[in-house]
């Protein structure tokens, strides 16, 4: 079961996954780096124009995931229980830093951390997915420098080192009941020539 939470326990779980290899690191380098869920803008704006040294893990876009969306509705006995909605989520990671070298390692460990854990399932999940069957695939985005460019204007800050990722597939339950199917009794077949002009 994925209730609507599901997309906040996503960011949970990446969080968590980033905070064991970076932030809890005995390298000096990586320790005591915060995992932050807010927006690099929102990062700078909060330290009122002081030196940050964090990751920024924002979620910036949520998409459908065309391939499973017009699944048939499941049936479980007599009943049919709409698909849940299948949706995949883009993250923009970008390391905030005074320095280009830190910027540089950060993101590189990053990198390192989610090609490592590339499918999340089991202890790897957290929030409201933990002990669930849930599989989710982590993925590096390939975008142009165009599609990043248009994320930092959006956000109204100058371009910077970053990463997008993408997590698929995350499955959100519908909250509607059920519908009751009768089960078929007899099935009835109907034979009928069709004549064509010749």
């Amino acid at each position: 079961m994925s209730e609507f939470t599901a997309v906040r326990a996503v960011s949970k779980t990446l969080q968590s996954l980033l905070q064991d290899a970076i932030t809890n690191s005995p390298d000096p380098q990586l320790q005591n780096v915060p995992i932050d869920l807010s927006s690099p803008r929102e990062l700078r704006d909060a330290a009122n124009n002081n030196p940050v040294n964090a990751i920024s893990l924002w979620l910036y876009r949520v998409a459908r995931s065309g391939d499973l969306l017009n699944a048939p509705p499941e049936r479980v006995d007599d009943q049919l229980k709409k698909q849940p909605l299948p949706v995949d989520l883009f993250y923009l990671v970008a390391p905030i830093t005074a320095t280009s070298d830190n910027e540089q390692a950060l993101l590189g460990r990053v990198l390192q951390v989610f090609a490592d854990h590339a499918i999340l399932r089991g202890t790897d999940l957290k929030d409201d997915l933990e002990g669930e069957t849930t599989e989710l695939r982590l993925t590096l985005e390939t975008l142009t420098l165009e599609e990043l460019t248009r994320v930092w204007t959006a956000l109204a800050e100058p371009y910077q080192l970053s990463a997008s990722y993408r997590v698929q597939v995350v499955r959100i339950d519908s909250e509607i009941e059920p519908t009751r199917v009768l089960p078929v009794h007899r099935r009835r077949t109907h034979y009928q020539q069709i004549v064509g002009a010749s």
